[in-house]
């Protein structure tokens, strides 16, 4: 059974403008990056683009794990793919009128590599406070490498 590495939870709330998570130094590539066809993520090199602008504000929580964590089915949507990092270090990405955020960094501990990653996505909400009054939505990166 896989088991978590290392985690980071990035404290800092995105606030709307969230454009998703690129290599350290390479934000400029979440621009060039089209969605899938559901129109919620993409990948490319150097980037996962995450389209997550319904949300008022986002948190994201990174984990890298030693093989393929387990599915969580608790949470309202998932998706699987691959991506390359040159760096092996990502960082969520603001965008809004010009101005680009960047946040905290994640180590992933390997350059150059083929990542699988699997996002999960979670809308808040209790009872009659339903997700789209709350507007909150938590984002979990999992990464792995294929051994």
């Amino acid at each position: 059974m896989a088991s978590i590495i290392t985690e980071l939870l990035d404290r800092r709330e995105i606030e709307k403008y969230l454009s998703g998570v690129a290599g350290v130094g390479k934000n400029w590539v979440l621009n060039e990056i089209p969605t899938d066809a559901e129109g919620w993520i993409g990948t490319g090199d150097d980037g996962i683009v995450i389209d997550e602008l319904g949300s008022e504000r986002c948190l994201i929580k990174y984990e890298l794990w030693d093989g393929p964590p387990p599915v969580l089915d608790t949470w309202d949507r998932t998706w699987s793919g691959s991506v390359r990092l040159t760096s092996g270090k990502i960082n969520s990405v603001e965008q809004y009128s010009g101005d680009v955020s960047c946040n905290e960094e994640f180590d992933l501990g390997r350059e150059n590599s083929v990542w699988q990653v699997r996002i999960h996505r979670k809308s808040l909400g209790h009872e009659e406070f339903t997700t789209d009054i709350i507007s909150f939505t938590l984002l979990k990166l999992q990464f792995w490498l294929d051994h």
